[in-house]
This record gives C-alpha cells, structure tokens and sequence, in this order.
C-alpha cells in the first residue's frame, strides 16, 4: 500500500506495484498514519472543488495558456533547457472525448521555427490542420504540410488533457460509480472511462492536500522509450474560483521529476457559448483509428510533446518499412555498398542502418522506441540478411535516437556508445521498464565506451567508428560511423539531408547553427586525413543527396 502526506516522499519504484488509486493519509502527532476511507475523502475534494452538483452541471472548459517547454535530455544544447514558448486556446469537453485546440508555437530548438496549428479530437476521430515545425513550416515545397493526427497522437493528447483538469477527473470519479474499498483505493484513470485502453493500463492517481482537500497534482506511470518506467505528474496551483468551481490556473508538467512544460491559464470559462460543430470530425478528414497505437500513445504521452515542441513531431506508424510514396524513401541497400542496407519507409525521418561484419550484423542507431525496433530487425531478416546482431552502436544519446536502444539489442550484441556516455546508458538499460515489455529482460548487455576510434572487421566489411567533439552533444558522445571501402561516412543531426535546398528560407540563426554543424563534421574529417566521398544520415528528408561536397559547401557558407 502506498501512502501520501506532504511529509512522505514518493516512491517511484514503489508505485511499479500500485494500480488505479486514490489516496490520502494524515500523520498524526504520535507518527502513526491514518488512513481515510476515499468514499469520504472523495466527498471532501468535491466540496473542496465546488460541491458535486457543480461538478456534475460542468460539461465543458474553455481557456487560454502561456507555456515553456523544456528538454532534460538534450545536453548541452538547448542553453538552459528551454526549447519553445507557446500558446493554446482550448476548448475541452470535460468527458474528455472532444477538444479543440489551437496552437502558436514560437521554438528555439532544435531550429528556429514560429508554427501554428489546430488540433481537433473527437471520440476516436482526430484531424490537424496547419504548420507543425520545422518539416512542414520549411519543406511545404516538397509535399511535407503537416502532421497527421495518427490514433498515438489522439490518446496521447486525451490522456494529457485528462490529467490537466481536476474538474475531468473529479467528474470521471463520480461517473464510474466506484466505492471506497477497505485500503481506501477507488481508481479513477481510463479504465473507468470510456476513453478505456485496457485493462492492465496503469490508472491515474490523484494526490489530495490534506488541508485544503484540493488536488495537488496527478500522477501515473508511463513508458519512456529511453528511460523505461517514468512518473508522469501535472501539479496544480495557483486556484481560482470560476462559476463556483475551483480551477488551478498553473499547471506544471514533470518526467521522471523533471519539468517538460509550465502553463498559465487565463480568460478560463466553464460552460461557455459554443457551436457543436467546432467539436466534430468528420471521418473522411480522421485518420483511420487503431486501438494498439493508440495504447503505445496513451502509455507514452509525453514522448509526443516532447518532440512536437522541438519542432519535429515524431507521431508516424512505426512499422512501415516499405516506400508507397514517393516522397519517401525505400528500405534498400545503399549505394555502391551491398554489405550496407538503409531501413527507412514511408513517414520515417529516423533510419537504421545494417552493416555485415565480423560474421555478423552491426546496427548504428537506434531510433524512436522498441516497436520501430523490431519492425526494423524484421526488414533485416526479410531483405538483408540472417546473421546474428553483434554490435549496437548508438550515434549520441538524445532520445529520440536512442529510445530503441533495448529492441535493437533484442536478440544480444554489445552496446558501443561514446565514453562520455557509456555510464549513463548503463544506468539506462538497468532501470525497471514494466509498463511496455522489456526486449532485453533479464539479460545483461555489455557496454563498450569508446573515446577516440574503434575498428571493427577488415576488407570490404571494414568499419571504423570515431568519436568526434561537436557541441551537439557532450564531451566524447558523439561517434561517426567510417566506411574506408566506399569513402563514405554515416552520422546524423551533424548535416540533415535535404537542409541545404531551403537554406534560404531559415532564419539567419538556424543558418548559422547548421553552418557550424557543418564544420564540425567536416573539420573533423580533413583533421583525420579521411577519404570521404559520400555520405548518409540517420535523418532522413524528402529531397536529399549523399555527395560530401554539399555538407563541404553547407560549412563554407
């Protein structure tokens, strides 16, 4: 049983084995810990809120927010960890099936990019319209104007929304009909709600302030890609009274104790004057619904935030493997290489790439999350080879990178990494990772840091990996991938394909940022006296070249 008081602290390891709950406890002069039945503490918060009847007559929010998101897992940059500053306009139904949200996005990292648009949700029916970073406020010309609103991005946003309005839950408490049982447990997260996404999904916890009986925060456990089980938590502050209700007007959001997002709320209304129409989605404008991508957005919600606000929204199907656009690019060999092959596919801007070596397989980089994984390790098996995986190497560790570490490592291999990060990924892989299944479960992974170069394999097959200084990543993280045979140099973030046919449209200062990216890779190239002819990136675009004379061209501008 695990309990909250303003003086106990919160066990996240704890709560692995804590299911839907909602809970309070007092200490008491002597130190015991009393323990309320949630029946009455449930009646306290409602009288707290506003009273029951209140909460019931609420069906709908409407409020403006100003925000800050910031990134814990992008060292060194951004400076300070700020990646945007932004705006919404919500209107929320308060069953949490319905919203309209209209965003302003003013990003400083990873490019400088100013983007609005109008997310809309309707039971299982998403639709966006408008600029939603770098790709579609840059790359229009080639067909990139948006991003889908995939059933991920729809649980992932209803889960989130769900969590910032104690009113929601307070109204999804009393819907449920749940009664306190002896330990005091009622649970009151989607499992009771017709936004349900199963049974064995972890429910929402509501911590209650044993004074004032008003939420402090929501909780719940959730899925990291890189750093497995995390807390989510969104903290309420700052209460004020709107048609007798009580309503925070700050919210801050944390992973894993970190803060993601501060939001300040204004011009709050419930029950507002609205058209019905504003809520509804046609289907011919939804993307088709699936009820097992929706589970992966619910049970990893942030990871959608965290990549929209740094201007690349990663919310594609992870399984597609295969080209049906043509704006995309093919799972195939890379050129003038037939012991290298590119797994790419429709919607994917984040690549693996296979190389035969030793006998085996070496994979460099792991993107996204284990299911892109293992989709990747099947088009492996299908239309590249069967030889064992016996290297995993990781270009730096920011997380949308190096999120499917676990899942390339599925079937063994050792984990190389630069030295500077060796320690922290070991730390990564020993952290519990319950809430998705582990790949690597009870085994061991032996870690290889590397500080200057690293050669594996000879002939043809030859692979040198060398770690390089690039203020992209701490000392010593960053390592490129060398291919003496074929002149040719694999890497990523360094150069993005595709950049340098709309150098003009950025900003004078993401110019300069992806000039000194450029030099970075380059000086490092004529430092070692390298070869390099081609090149190719674990990012990929929708216009590209592989001649190194372009990263060549990019850096001398």
């Amino acid at each position: 049983m695990l309990l909250f008081s303003e003086e106990i602290k919160f066990n996240k390891l704890i709560t692995l084995a804590v299911f839907a709950s909602f809970i309070f406890a007092s200490c008491e002069d002597d130190g015991k810990i009393e323990v309320q039945d949630n029946t009455t503490l449930f009646g306290e918060m409602q009288e707290a809120l506003g009273g029951a009847e209140n909460i019931a007559n609420a069906t709908t929010i409407r409020y403006e927010s100003t925000g800050t998101a910031i990134e814990f897992q992008e060292d060194p940059e951004p400076i300070n960890g700020k990646v945007a500053d932004y705006t919404t306009s919500l209107l929320y139904s308060l069953s949490g099936a319905q919203s309209k949200q209209s965003w302003n996005v003013d990003s400083e990292y990873a490019y400088a990019t100013e983007f609005s648009f109008v997310e809309k949700i309707d039971g299982t029916k998403g639709h966006s319209e408008g600029e939603t970073g770098t790709f579609s406020a840059r790359f229009g010309d080639f067909g990139v104007t948006g991003d889908p609103m995939f059933s991920t991005k729809v649980a992932a946003r209803q889960k989130t929304l769900m969590m910032s309005s104690p009113i929601a839950i307070a109204k999804l408490i009393a819907s449920a009909e749940v009664k306190g049982a002896e330990y005091g447990i009622i649970p009151i997260g989607f499992n009771t709600s017709s936004l349900g996404f199963g049974a064995s999904t972890p429910d929402i916890e509501l911590i209650i302030d044993s004074n004032t009986k008003l939420p402090t925060k929501a909780q719940v456990l959730e899925n990291d890609p890189l750093l497995g089980d995390v807390i989510y938590e969104v903290f309420y502050s700052d209460w004020t009274i709107i048609d007798g209700l009580q309503i925070p007007q700050s919210l801050e959001h944390k992973l894993d104790g970190n803060i993601i997002r501060t939001e300040t709320l204004n011009n709050i209304e419930v029950n507002p004057a609205f058209d019905a129409s504003e809520l509804i989605v046609s289907t011919a404008n939804a993307w088709g619904y699936d009820a097992d991508q929706a589970l992966y957005g619910h049970l990893s919600s942030q990871f959608h935030y965290r990549t929209l606000l740094q201007t690349f929204p990663i919310d594609f199907p992870v399984e597609l493997t295969e080209q049906t656009s043509p704006l995309a690019l093919p799972s195939e060999l890379v050129a003038t290489d037939a012991n290298a092959y590119r797994i790419s596919g429709d919607f994917q801007s984040h690549y693996t790439y296979a190389f035969k070596v030793d006998g085996g397989l070496l994979l460099y980089d792991s993107p996204v999350n284990d299911r892109r994984s293992a989709a990747v390790l099947s088009k492996i098996r299908s239309d590249f080879s069967n030889a064992p995986v016996k290297y995993v190497v990781n270009s730096h560790n920011h997380f949308d990178h190096a999120g499917g570490t676990r899942g390339n490592l599925a079937e063994g291999g050792d984990l190389i990494v630069g030295a500077g990060t060796k320690s922290f990924m070991e730390d990564v892989l020993q952290r519990p990772s319950t809430v998705l299944p582990n790949p690597i479960e009870g085994t061991s992974v032996n870690v290889i840091g590397i500080s200057d170069n690293m050669t594996i394999g000879a002939g043809d097959e030859q692979i040198v990996l060398y770690t390089i200084p690039t203020h992209h990543a701490e000392d010593e993280d960053y390592i490129v991938l060398y291919k003496p045979s074929t002149s040719t140099i694999y890497f990523n973030d360094l150069v993005n394909p595709g950049f340098v046919f709309v150098f003009d449209q950025f900003p004078a200062v993401d110019q300069q940022r992806i000039i000194d990216l450029a030099k970075d890779i380059v000086e490092f190239v004529d430092l070692k006296g390298l070869d390099v002819q081609t090149y190719h990136c674990t990012h990929g675009f929708t216009t590209q070249d592989f001649d190194f004379q372009t990263v060549r061209d990019l850096a001398e501008m």
